[in-house]
């Protein structure tokens, strides 16, 4: 088993002078993520608890552990040392706290949205500026579903607020919500991501 360790500026917080706050760790950013992730695209389903987060050498992923509806966040062992990728790795796993599948594979438009949500987080709180998906699976669904969040941000929230649950949203449903799109385009978005795809 591979030892990880860990920045302490992720995990431990420091009292800021004047004893006017502390310094953000993960903890406090991924507050803030669910916050912004929230006001953008819906309220998350409150059924399910976050309890954390965990670096784990093959991550980042949502673990549910045990049978209680319970989440938390790996993130990957490079991003121990690195404020900037695991606030990437974050802010994408956030977008699948918003309606935990538990377990099941999300579909392209939900993996979309998160490489969306995770460049957008860091360019706008971080001004960390060319954040972006590298595996071709993952640079696919950004590319794809960018421009129309681009174009329209609400979109998702409109969405969400007929079919909160993005695995479960139908052809119908992305069509209305995307009339420039064949149906072959949607069929795209709603179809279940495939990691490995090239």
């Amino acid at each position: 088993m591979q030892q990880i360790n860990v920045n302490n500026d992720l995990l431990v917080t420091q009292r800021l002078p004047n004893r006017s706050g502390y310094t953000w760790t993960l903890a406090s950013r991924l507050g803030d993520m669910l916050h912004t992730a929230e006001e953008l695209f819906g309220q998350r389903d409150l059924s399910y608890t976050i309890l954390g987060i965990e670096f784990v050498e093959d991550g980042p992923r949502i673990w549910y552990p045990g049978d209680r509806k319970h989440i938390i966040i790996h993130l990957g062992s490079l991003a121990a040392t690195d404020m900037a990728q695991a606030c990437y790795q974050m802010a994408h796993e956030t977008i699948h706290l918003l309606a935990p599948s538990g377990g099941k594979n999300a579909n392209n438009f939900e993996e979309g949205v998160a490489c969306y949500f995770a460049t957008y987080y860091l360019e706008k709180w971080l001004n960390a500026l060319n954040w972006r998906p590298t595996l071709t699976s993952y640079r696919r669904v950004f590319e794809f579903v960018s421009p129309l969040l681009d174009v329209d941000i609400s979109c998702v929230r409109r969405l969400r607020n007929q079919q909160p649950s993005f695995s479960k949203m139908n052809k119908e449903q992305v069509s209305t919500a995307f009339p420039s799109l064949t149906p072959d385009d949607v069929d795209f978005l709603i179809s279940k991501f495939n990691r490995n795809s090239g």
